[in-house]
């Protein structure tokens, strides 16, 4: 094979594990980001389910704090009874305490349908906590991987980069500056394999004469469609 050819290949080679590196190294700490952004919505819902809770309780105090009063209003009017002279004063007195009496109701009523809430509700937070706490561990064994994979992609792309500066030092600057060329322009892919006689970039068929020199590996050829530089992988051996 052609040595710049078999260069060029190497290097198209290692620049695509260094476009790989450089993705995954710019997306890990939006992926990080994202996770830390859900743990926090998710403490944000148990927090707000806290509140509820506690609304809840704070409401059925309040209604245990007024039944009480209504109570003492009501053994106060029973105690007047036994003092009124009159009929009417009686019959008035008994009225309050209907009325009291009703209040109670309607507040106690109140209580029962907060009090199956509350009951609801400390279940559903219970189990938002555990799910919680699986999911904070989960996050926090995410992040560090995470982190820890980005050093290994950083160490990495550091050695690629070293390895690269050498095998570009192997090739001449015109061929080297026409392999940057075709990068530029070709999003990265600059050289191509050849497969069953198409170009592996933009799958267009060589002609039989452009194949066959492909084929021989012994010169730097382009594509007629895509200009990326080709070669052909060495024919399998067969024993």
């Amino acid at each position: 094979m052609n040595p710049d050819l078999q260069t060029l290949i190497e290097l198209q080679h290692l620049d695509t594990a260094i476009a790989g590196l450089e993705a995954e190294i710019q997306s890990l700490p939006r992926k990080i980001a994202e996770v830390e952004s859900q743990l926090s919505e998710h403490i944000q819902a148990v927090e707000a389910s806290k509140k509820h809770l506690a609304e809840n309780q704070r409401g059925r105090r309040k209604r245990e704090i007024e039944i009480a009063a209504l109570r003492d209003k009501i053994s106060h009017y029973k105690d007047q009874t036994f003092q009124v002279k009159t009929n009417e004063q009686y019959k008035a007195l008994l009225h309050e305490v209907e009325f009291h009496e009703a209040a109670i109701r309607k507040l106690e009523d109140e209580m029962l349908v907060e009090m199956i809430d509350s009951e609801a509700m400390e279940k559903q937070l219970r189990e938002a906590e555990r799910s919680l706490a699986e999911e904070r561990t989960r996050t926090e064994r995410d992040i560090a991987a995470a982190r820890q994979r980005q050093q290994q992609d950083e160490s990495e792309l550091k050695e690629a980069q070293t390895r690269r500066a050498e095998i570009q030092g192997r090739l001449a600057a015109p061929v080297y500056e026409t392999y940057e060329r075709i990068a530029r322009f070709r999003k990265g892919l600059a050289v191509s394999e050849v497969r069953d006689g198409t170009c592996g970039a933009c799958h267009v068929r060589l002609r039989p004469q452009a194949y066959a020199e492909v084929r021989t590996n012994a010169h730097i050829a382009v594509c007629e469609s895509c200009a990326r530089i080709l070669y052909s992988a060495p024919e399998p051996v067969t024993e």
